[in-house]
């Protein structure tokens, strides 16, 4: 079974309205259900976006350290 055809039209209207599911997507392929697909896929999320932020601060200090050595 499709894990689409599986769900309710709620978790349907959800993934449709949603601006970006594919990490919830990517859990429901796997069969986990919605709501475990939904909290894994917010999980995932919010460390990427942690790491996103570490990364750019990371490059920030470089980039003004960088421009003191020159």
């Amino acid at each position: 079974m499709n894990w689409y055809e599986s769900l309710n039209e709620d978790e349907i209207k959800y993934i449709k309205n949603h601006p970006e599911p594919s990490h919830m997507i990517s859990y429901l392929n796997k069969g986990i259900k919605f709501t475990d697909a939904l909290k894994l896929g917010y999980q995932d999320y919010v460390n990427e976006d942690i790491k996103l932020k570490y990364n750019e601060s990371l490059s920030k200090e470089n980039k003004e350290y960088n421009m003191k050595i020159k």
